[in-house]
């Protein structure tokens, strides 16, 4: 079965943060240190930066969209 468009580039990029953080536990443990902040807190620091980047992108189009849209002329 294959994928849609959209998901295989998804996939991969989920597969390789996940590596990044597989290989970045491995170095923590390695270095016998601990983990900066608490999986929970973590994990909502990285939902924080999805949504605010998420929302200056939509502020972002909204702003673009009003200023390069015409003004409807008065016929005279």
């Amino acid at each position: 079965m294959k994928a849609p468009g959209i998901t295989r580039p998804l996939l991969r990029q989920a597969a390789l943060a996940f590596t990044a953080g597989l290989l970045m536990g491995a170095v923590y443990w390695a270095l016998d240190l601990t983990s900066p902040a608490p999986p929970l807190i973590g994990l909502t620091g990285l939902a924080g930066i999805v949504l605010g980047e998420r929302a200056a992108t939509a502020l972002r189009n909204r702003l673009t969209r009003r200023r390069t849209t015409p003004s409807p002329s008065v016929p005279e």
